[in-house]
């Protein structure tokens, strides 16, 4: 969901915080990429790893700055997400630094910073339930397929940005019966409509598999093609993306998730499964004849 024109409020270890940060301000900004100029680099935090592609200071805008602002109020450093880092957030940083002993405590995030943060936020996350690992196996991604149909008008890996689920746009904002959202398994269509998300946004609860009982759900859609109750194979459409501002939106895109283990059909917190969660829907683009 695109955070620039709304909040969805998700609670995480206790902090009511805005979960959409993760998206794209404009001039884009996502995972790892060589052309992605601003973002999260997905790796293991450590001292020496990077997770902003650049230091974060006063006075920038962007998405990694949102994902940094909502890490910050995960972890009780309460900032609002709105993309531009004043000086509330340096002040949030500045306490951040001094509270964990890194030096020195500038109120700018560096690589240490960053990795430390990163590493509280995935402590307090809750258990994703994802099976881990490149994306490219059959553990990860057996008995399932890309969300998105064809995949010629689906935009690289490198804009894609993580929220609740996975937001991948379209290639010129493309949408209607020019890209076609299809069932990631087998399963049954157990809602339509999910609040933020539209009113036509399927939530598909997979039967077998390594997800079997989860819940997937495909925000942004329109229209519906298929009703609550159907029981629908992997690879048969079940929507399409949604033209304009579908839900709260900024354009045609879909978010694709899972939900936490044991948790509601939707939606889980923010990062609470997309970073595992993007390793299987990249391991399927993959699959599907992506670069």
């Amino acid at each position: 969901m695109r955070v620039l024109r709304r909040f969805l409020v998700a609670t995480l270890v206790g902090t009511i915080l805005p979960a959409g940060a993760a998206l794209a301000a404009s001039g884009g900004a996502g995972l790892v990429g060589t052309t992605t100029p601003k973002g999260i680099v997905k790796v293991s935090a450590s001292a020496g790893a990077h997770v902003f592609t650049r230091t974060l200071r006063k006075g920038q805008h962007g998405a990694d700055v949102s994902i940094l602002q909502s890490w910050l109020s995960d972890v009780g450093y309460n900032v609002p997400s709105t993309g531009y880092f004043g000086s509330m957030t340096k002040t949030a940083v500045h306490r951040f630094q001094l509270a964990y002993s890194l030096t020195p405590a500038s109120g700018s995030v560096g690589r240490r910073t960053a990795a430390t943060l990163q590493a509280l936020v995935q402590q307090t996350a809750k258990s994703t339930g994802v099976a881990t690992g490149t994306g490219t196996t059959t553990t990860t991604t057996a008995g399932l397929v890309f969300p998105l149909k064809p995949l010629s008008r689906v935009l690289a890996p490198s804009t894609w940005s993580l929220d609740q689920g996975i937001d991948i746009s379209t290639l010129n904002s493309d949408c209607a019966s020019q890209v076609i959202e299809v069932a990631m398994a087998a399963g049954t269509i157990v809602q339509e409509g999910i609040d933020g998300f539209g009113p036509d946004a399927p939530v598909l609860k997979v039967s077998g598999g390594p997800y079997d009982g989860r819940s997937i759900y495909y925000g942004h859609a329109a229209p519906a093609l298929v009703p609550v109750g159907a029981t629908v194979t992997a690879g048969e459409p079940i929507a399409e993306v949604g033209c304009g501002d579908v839900g709260i939106s900024s354009g045609p895109h879909i978010e694709i998730g899972i939900n936490s283990p044991g948790g509601p059909p939707c939606c889980p917190g923010y990062q609470e499964t997309s970073p595992a969660w993007y390793d299987v829907i990249l391991g399927l683009y993959k699959q599907a004849g992506g670069h």
